[in-house]
């Protein structure tokens, strides 16, 4: 195996600019850009720049509680974020708690007793009027729950 020949150009830093040199001629390898007669600006330190977090915290630096990122899917005013502390567990949680055992039921009973009816929620999600007033509802309850 031969080795690799080396390269033809370079590139060298020419008032505070990087140019490519060609090193069979020695002359630039192209002509160099525009120079700007007006002074940059000033950028602030590094300390003094936001930082920007590539994705939301999960977890509420105050409280250490998690922090519940809304969807557009069940909540009108998406995406927003809300500190699941122990008052959103009061509120949040009983009613889910709920409706979860209401939903239980129901289907449980649907099963056992009329099969045909297990078909009706799925038709129901389909139906924009409903949805629209479960996303209503939702928002409202997400509302409260942030205002307390």
């Amino acid at each position: 195996m031969t080795d690799v020949p080396p390269s033809r150009y370079k590139v060298v830093e020419r008032d505070r600019r990087l140019v490519v040199i060609d090193t069979v001629t020695g002359k630039p390898a192209s002509a160099p850009g525009p120079v700007s007669a007006k002074p940059r600006p000033e950028r602030p330190a590094a300390s003094e720049r936001p930082v920007s977090e590539p994705e939301p915290r999960k977890i509420d630096d105050r409280s250490g509680a998690q922090i519940l990122t809304t969807s557009p899917v069940y909540d009108l005013k998406a995406p927003r974020r809300i500190v699941m502390d122990d008052r959103f567990n009061q509120k949040i949680g009983k009613a889910i708690g709920g409706w979860l055992i209401t939903l239980f039921v129901a289907f449980t009973i649907a099963f056992l007793f009329f099969p045909w009816l297990i078909v009706l929620p799925f038709l129901v999600i389909l139906q924009p009027g409903l949805r629209a007033a479960a996303r209503k509802w939702v928002t409202a309850r997400l509302d409260e729950v942030e205002r307390s």
